[in-house]
C-alpha cells in the first residue's frame, strides 16, 4: 500500500471544516436577511436548548425565548461563529404541526412562510407563546 503524505490529511481536514462550516451557517443566514435582531434576549430565554433550524440540529447550544413579536433565536455564543440573533414573527409561520417522539408529543414542527425553513421546538418552550399562536389561529395541541 502506498505511503500517504500527512499533509493530504490535513488539506482534507480543512477542506471539511469549510464545507461543514457553510452547511451550518445556510439556513441561519437565509433567516437572518429577513429576521435578524439587535433586541435584547426576552425574559423568558432558555438557553443551552436542543432544536433545529433547517437541516441543522443544535443540541444544547440553541438560545430560545418568546416575545408578543415573535420566536427570538441565538446560539450559544461558543458556537455562533458570527451568527446573530433572530426575531421571526408570528405572522411568518404558515404550519405548525407535532414533531413526534416515539409516541409522545415533545416537540413541534414550525414551517416558515419565508424562507421555506422549518423550526422544530420543545413544547415547553412555545408553552409560553400559545396566545400569541391562537391569535395567528393556530390551536394549541
Amino acid at each position: 500500500m502506498p505511503h500517504i503524505p500527512e499533509w493530504i490529511y490535513i488539506v482534507y481536514f480543512v477542506f471539511s471544516t469549510i464545507v461543514m462550516i457553510f452547511l451550518f451557517r445556510h439556513d441561519w443566514n437565509r433567516l437572518a436577511k429577513l429576521y435578524r435582531t439587535q433586541e435584547a434576549p426576552p425574559l423568558n430565554f432558555s438557553r443551552m436548548e436542543s432544536g433545529s433550524v433547517g437541516l441543522v440540529y443544535y443540541k444544547g447550544t440553541l438560545n430560545v425565548g418568546t416575545t408578543p413579536q415573535g420566536i427570538y433565536l441565538s446560539i450559544f455564543f461558543l458556537f455562533s461563529f458570527g451568527l446573530r440573533p433572530l426575531l421571526i414573527p408570528w405572522s411568518a409561520i404558515r404550519k405548525i404541526e407535532p414533531a413526534n417522539e416515539l409516541f409522545i408529543i415533545k416537540r413541534f414542527r414550525l414551517y416558515l412562510n419565508s424562507p421555506k425553513v422549518t423550526l422544530i421546538l420543545s413544547r415547553d418552550i412555545l408553552e409560553p407563546a400559545k396566545e400569541f399562536l391562537a391569535t395567528q389561529g393556530f390551536e394549541w395541541i
